[in-house]
């Protein structure tokens, strides 16, 4: 009996030596390893990161110098004073792949003399393959394509409303002059389209002098109505959505006082939503709790993402909607590791390929 029971305690320690020499890598999470007295590799899966641009219009409104005399033209839309107004005319989406804090995990090598283990990532650490790279090429965040645009005015332009005073007339003796010029101007325009002109001028010719005689009366008429110039700039705005607060307050818009972000201040806010449409409902995965704190030997941990509707609205109004695969929405998973070869996508986390020996 007394043999039968060391024979069994034999069996037994020699069954957990095979055990732990099977284990070839132990996957566990990086809140639960410890650095520095383990050989191994810290990797990390993504997590989607989405970029909003905003086109906004700022246009800067110059009363002209003679707009208390608007009255000598018969013009009812003028400018009143200087100021600012906004319209905002576009929103852009784009969404990019950076490291997970959260799925971030620890991988303990115990391979043997001679073994040659290859760990493919990304330069943010995200993994893009054991023993085989993923042909994903990892998202990275961008700047808008569109620069910002400003009106073909000068500094003189600005300053308008300086060059026509006079010492010698009052404001109204110059406002009349102007009314003069813009008369004798349009009957320019009439006897050149009527043929007045006794030189024949080729129809380039014709169109450039009409259109040099257009922006002169609009010079002219600015006097009275003032000008406005016109300024597009791309403000930009990034968004890491998370499954628990799939609605998030981002920025606000007036047409007063333009973009901001944040929720202070005046105007409308904008909201980022990010419903989860559930594609991967069916799927049993493992608890956080589980992922954080159970070792894995010779497996890997993988993410099939989630998709979900994105809408990003002013209001009541839906300025975007767009569906997107986002990876922290998605479920963890895990993969046979040792003689697998595996690609993940650098933007999902998720595998594309896999080769068994």
């Amino acid at each position: 009996m007394k043999h039968l029971k060391s024979a069994f305690l034999l069996l037994a320690l020699m069954a957990l030596g095979m055990s732990n020499a099977s284990a070839q890598y132990i996957t566990t999470h990086a809140k639960a390893a410890t650095p520095g007295q383990q050989r191994g590799i810290y990797y990390a899966l993504p997590r989607t990161v989405i970029q909003l641009d905003f086109v906004i219009e700022e246009i800067e409104l110059l009363e002209g110098p003679y707009s208390d005399y608007v009255y000598m033209i018969g013009a009812d839309d003028y400018i009143m004073e200087d100021g600012m107004e906004y319209r905002l005319l576009d929103v852009m989406m784009t969404t990019y792949a950076e490291a997970d804090p959260n799925a971030t995990f620890f991988v303990e090598m115990n391979a043997k003399k001679g073994d040659v283990t290859e760990f493919y990532m990304t330069p943010k650490g995200i993994l893009q393959g054991v023993g085989i790279a993923s042909t994903s090429s990892p998202l990275t965040s961008n700047p808008s394509p569109l620069t910002s645009h400003l009106s073909p005015l000068t500094s003189q332009d600005r300053n308008f409303k300086y060059q026509y005073g006079s010492k010698a007339k009052s404001p109204e003796q110059m406002a009349y002059a102007a009314v003069e010029m813009i008369n004798r101007i349009r009957d320019e325009k009439i006897k050149l389209l009527t043929g007045f002109q006794e030189t024949a001028f080729t129809l380039d010719t014709y169109r450039q002098m009409y259109a040099d005689l257009d922006q002169m009366e609009n010079d002219y008429l600015s006097l009275f109505v003032g000008k406005r110039i016109v300024n597009t700039v791309v403000k930009t705005v990034y968004v890491t959505p998370s499954k628990e607060v799939p609605s998030q307050s981002i920025a606000k818009f007036s047409t007063d006082n333009g973009f901001s972000t944040g929720v202070s201040g005046p105007g409308d806010v904008i909201t980022l939503h990010a419903l989860s449409l559930k594609t991967t409902g069916s799927i049993n995965e493992p608890s956080q709790s589980a992922v954080e704190t159970i070792s894995h030997e010779n497996k890997l941990f993988y993410r099939i993402p989630e998709t979900a509707n994105v809408k990003v609205s002013m209001g009541n109004e839906v300025l975007l909607e767009k569906r997107v695969d986002i990876a922290q929405y998605g479920v963890f998973m895990l993969a046979p590791l040792g003689k697998t070869k595996l690609a993940l996508d650098p933007n999902t986390g998720q595998i594309t390929e896999m080769k068994t020996e």
